[in-house]
């Protein structure tokens, strides 16, 4: 076949119409940055999972990018940053930093992009909306299941989170308001564990050598590292059953160590409610009244209240030996 100058003119503008047109549809799909504060951690993966299993996301109407904060509030400040200029429809972020996460956040808002703050909470007041867990709340419950646990006091460590994140600062709150209840019970340390299992480990290594035989209870505000601190109680040989220990957030691993019996308690922190939950309040703040939420989690767990809440409270689910095998 001949092929002249004029065919191939077409030809070029056939394929400028298809890019074309392919651009326009991938500009016309919505588009959210979702800000993890960290993918390292078990509880932010399962949180991303769980956007990324949105009904909207799953049918192809909504696009998520993931954006791993990797426990930096500068990496996340930079990724609201590429939000911005990549003029994404919105974004949900789970802030590291209570303080540091406020500027840029206020930044977005003043660009026109909705912006919904789950999992923790931001300083700023100028965010779209939010869905949380209570976290003061979160950490009165497991300091009063351990009064109750031991009735008669003892000594308690405590691990924390990150120093100066909201789930850190008002976990640590609620500790103290559950424990001051009880005031046989005695703080014997406390100090962070960033989120780590391996921390938590060596955190409760140093404390058995520093009090032999003086621990009594565990209290960690996770359970990631309320696993690194079973570890180093398994190899020192502590009986757990003498020693309990209660943590937040009911990821798999905590449950199953429910379930064998070395945590005593950890409180569950739905992360379908916190990533879900996001996405729909992300899709009302586009779309307006009209829209309907599409995750089952406004059915079973909360109330939608048509989508204009500032603030959403995620409920806490106690999981202990009477009833974790329901939620494995």
């Amino acid at each position: 076949m001949k092929v002249t100058r004029r065919s191939t003119l077409a030809g070029f503008a056939a394929a400028a119409m298809i890019l074309s047109t392919g651009t326009a549809f991938a500009q016309s799909k919505i588009r959210i940055a979702a800000l993890s504060f960290g993918e390292s951690g078990e509880y932010m993966k399962a949180w991303s999972s769980e956007i990324q299993n949105h009904p909207a996301v799953k049918d192809g109407s909504v696009a998520v990018t993931i954006f791993d904060g990797k426990y930096d509030p500068l990496v996340q400040a930079n990724q609201i940053d590429t939000a911005i200029t990549q003029k994404f429809n919105a974004i949900i972020m789970a802030p590291f930093d209570l303080q540091a996460s406020a500027p840029a956040i206020d930044k977005a808002i003043a660009a026109g992009i909705p912006v919904i703050v789950s999992a923790l909470k931001t300083a700023s007041k100028g965010y779209t909306a939010s869905i949380i867990v209570n976290d003061t709340e979160g950490g009165r419950i497991i300091g009063e299941e351990l009064g109750k646990l031991l009735p008669n006091g003892g000594n308690v460590v405590l691990m924390e989170g990150p120093i100066g994140q909201s789930a850190q600062i008002e976990r640590k709150a609620g500790v103290d308001a559950g424990l001051a209840k009880f005031p046989k019970l005695k703080l014997l340390a406390s100090k962070s564990g960033n989120w780590s299992r391996a921390e938590g480990q060596a955190l409760m290594e140093n404390w058995l050598l520093a009090h032999p035989g003086k621990i009594n209870a565990v209290l960690a505000e996770n359970d990631e590292m309320a696993l690194g601190a079973i570890e180093a109680m398994r190899s020192a040989k502590v009986d757990f059953k003498s020693v309990p220990v209660l943590a937040i957030d009911g990821i798999p691993d905590g449950k199953r160590a429910v379930r064998k019996g070395e945590m005593t308690v950890t409180l569950y922190k739905y992360a379908r409610a916190e990533g879900q939950g996001a996405v729909d309040l992300a899709l009302r703040a586009i779309k307006g009244d009209s829209y309907k939420p599409q995750s089952e989690i406004w059915n079973s767990l909360m109330e939608w209240k048509g989508g204009t809440e500032k603030d959403y409270v995620v409920p806490w689910l106690l999981l202990d030996s009477s009833n974790v095998a329901k939620y494995m």
